[in-house]
């Protein structure tokens, strides 16, 4: 009998990951358009496109939170195994755990203060952009709404196992 709640959020973690890699894609073939024109304007034209490199930047920093997610979700963040492979399996299992238990809880803090910081800049416009400050500012929430799923799939997998393997 599998657990409701687990395939739920399986399902949850899988469309999040889709979409992630959508967004990722659409980012970056942006970027590289916008980068183009950015060169042909400036070089060959000798007319830049004075808002390119802002948006670029911003554009930038969104891909780069959302790739922090989704290594979240396929687990390719940095790890230092040297000394974790000698611990007893059972204590692996714990040490993940509480790393995806940090990985949640530092997730909450960017929806918290990312959520304060959009409401903060909702009247500050961009200097060369017709935007709020708004919009960079909602990677933040976004990001970590993501992780924070991506984190809660982990420890319901570890803890599962864990269950499985004590005969629980």
């Amino acid at each position: 009998m599998t657990d409701p709640t687990g395939a739920f959020l399986e399902r949850i973690d899988a469309f999040t990951g889709r979409l992630e890699r959508w967004m990722l894609i659409v980012l970056l073939v942006a970027m590289i358009v916008l980068g183009m024109l950015q060169i042909i304007s400036r070089f060959v034209i000798r007319s830049p496109i004075m808002w390119s490199e802002a948006l670029l930047m911003y554009m930038f920093v969104w891909s780069s939170f959302i790739g922090a997610s989704l290594a979240v979700r396929e687990s390719a963040h940095f790890e230092v195994e040297i000394f974790v492979v000698r611990l007893p399996f059972v204590l692996q299992k714990v040490l993940a755990i509480g790393v995806y238990v940090t990985i949640f809880l530092f997730s909450v803090f960017l929806i918290d203060k990312g959520i304060f910081l959009v409401k903060l800049n909702q009247r500050q416009l961009m200097a060369l952009l017709p935007f709020t400050m708004s919009w960079p500012y909602l990677i933040l929430p976004l990001s970590g709404t993501l992780m924070a799923i991506h984190s809660l799939r982990h420890i319901g997998r570890l803890s599962s196992r864990q269950c499985a393997e004590r005969g629980n």
